[in-house]
């Protein structure tokens, strides 16, 4: 299954640079985390350690323009809103970062004029990676404990939240979902690429403070979910969901809970006393429930 999602990730590339992947073995398809090309460099892959080049063939800039159009069905125009974000979700979820020259308008970016990098992420949904211990944690007395998750970039917390959200949901408990930049559901065209569950509600493309209210005031879900807390507006919109009856399901960049606890935005999050369950993520990706 990882290898098939590695095939359909680099149908967006082209040929010349498709054939050097697929001349990989199945444990590095299955391996591969990311793939990327910068104009003037050798393609290269991430396999969990470190990047390394395939070939000789240095990327050209109108290879990396023929990338954006194929992962755009040659529609580039439709995908604006989320290429201004400086990212492209494609069939199956799988992620497409942007780097280049961005073209500014009134302050924000509105495009890339010419693109100098991109990175493939490969998409994989784990079904089970949140877990019996912790799905227990949270599913108590038939209702929801809002719950954190924490851990430093790469250890899995969004899949561990994603899978938390598909047990949840196909239990029975409505939950709606405020996936900003459509890391949750890798929302295609209305149709999410993972399964978030049978009684999920999904605002995609949308700040995550105002899809979580979008969210409590229209589908009464049990629990909001939001991926990544980085604002005040994200911690307000906590706050709200919670006077609203519903419980909150976050994440957040964090070493461990002293380090979120140490830093200020974090500390008023906790000051609120929403959390009634942490959950840490360590070094080999287990996870340690604080209650």
């Amino acid at each position: 299954m990882k290898a098939e999602s590695f095939l359909q990730a680099i149908r967006c590339l082209p040929p010349q640079t498709a054939a050097i992947l697929r001349s990989l073995s199945n444990r590095e398809r299955a391996g591969c985390e990311e793939i990327r090309l910068r104009a003037g460099q050798p393609l290269s892959i991430e396999c969990g350690g470190g990047e390394r080049p395939l070939g000789s063939h240095r990327i050209t800039t109108d290879e990396l323009g023929e990338v954006i159009a194929r992962a755009t069905d040659y529609s580039v125009h439709t995908f604006t809103d989320s290429l201004k974000q400086g990212f492209l979700t494609i069939a199956g979820g799988h992620r497409l970062g942007v780097c280049g020259t961005a073209v500014m308008q009134q302050g924000e970016i509105s495009t890339f004029r010419h693109v100098s990098s991109v990175n493939l992420r490969i998409a994989r949904q784990i079904k089970g990676a949140a877990g019996e211990r912790l799905y227990e944690a949270v599913h108590v007395g038939g209702g929801i404990r809002s719950t954190l998750i924490l851990s430093p970039p790469g250890r899995g917390k969004t899949t561990l939240l994603r899978d938390l959200t598909r047990q949840l949901s196909d239990s029975g408990l409505r939950m709606g979902v405020a996936d900003e930049r459509c890391e949750l559901s890798g929302m295609y065209r209305g149709m999410p690429q993972f399964d978030l569950g049978t009684h999920t509600d999904i605002i995609d493309s949308c700040p995550k403070a105002q899809a979580a209210m979008m969210l409590v005031k229209t589908m009464s879900p049990k629990a909001v979910v939001l991926d990544e807390i980085t604002t005040e507006q994200d911690a307000r919109a906590i706050q709200y969901a919670c006077h609203c009856g519903a419980a909150v399901l976050a994440t957040a960049h964090a070493l461990d809970f002293e380090d979120f606890s140490a830093r200020p935005l974090y500390r008023s999050v906790l000051d609120m006393k929403v959390f009634e369950c942490i959950a840490v993520i360590g070094h080999e990706r287990q996870v340690r429930l604080i209650q």
